[in-house]
């Protein structure tokens, strides 16, 4: 390879590298968006992010009616007195809570702590470590903390009072549950990776998506 070669081959290899440093490659995103309204029946949506083609989105929190287990007094906290609004880390059950898995599974809880530079908000003022999203019942986890049947269910309401003593509770359905742990799991390498955020939003637009789709179940009846 003559001079002339070898100098072309320099000078493209510094062009390369100065449009490397002037547009660095995107960083992938590991992002939770939990949106919240404040309403008693659509209390919000929440949206992951781990990257191009990795989105979890139209993840309903239930309302007041569900049925299971449900913190009424939480929402209508948020209700009253404001969003807790900020950013947040994924974190695990805390020591003297005596939770029976150590990771976030699918008839768990995920948990969210506020970051220190968290103003105080309503979770901070009723005593509450953070958020925590769970789904219907807790019956597999309260399977292993006996082995009587009939135990079962007062073991799982244990585990449900636990929780929302400590946390500001946000229920799922358990179809739900299943497919954001899933996703959760297969995109999750470690709890830092994830940045979460608490927003105020609009309820229109959250009703719009978990609002249920009304059916006419005769001719000329009435969509309900």
């Amino acid at each position: 390879m003559g001079k002339s070669s070898t100098k072309f081959v320099l000078v493209l290899k510094f062009l390369i590298v100065g449009v490397l440093l002037c547009y660095p490659l995107p960083v992938k995103a590991f992002e939770i968006k939990l949106q919240m309204t404040g309403d008693l029946d659509f209390p919000g949506i929440l949206k992951m992010d781990a990257g191009v083609d990795k989105k979890f989105e139209r993840l309903c929190f239930l309302g007041q009616d569900a049925s299971g287990l449900i913190d009424i007094s939480f929402l209508e906290a948020l209700a009253e007195k404001g969003i807790p609004e900020g950013n947040y880390q994924v974190t695990q059950a805390l020591p003297d809570e005596k939770w029976p898995t150590r990771t976030f599974s699918p008839n768990g809880a995920l948990r969210f702590s506020p970051l220190p530079d968290m103003p105080i908000t309503v979770l901070s003022k009723s005593g509450k470590n953070g958020l925590a999203i769970h789904a219907k019942d807790f019956f597999p986890l309260a399977g292993k903390l006996t082995k009587n049947p009939k135990m079962i269910l007062f073991f799982s309401d244990q585990l449900f009072e636990k929780l929302i003593e400590r946390w500001g509770t946000l229920r799922i359905s358990n179809w739900d549950m299943g497919r954001f742990q899933d996703f959760y799991k297969r995109n999750t390498r470690s709890l830092d990776q994830w940045k979460v955020q608490v927003e105020k939003v609009a309820l229109e637009p959250v009703k719009k998506i978990c609002e249920p789709l009304k059916v006419q179940r005769k001719p000329g009846a009435s969509p309900e």
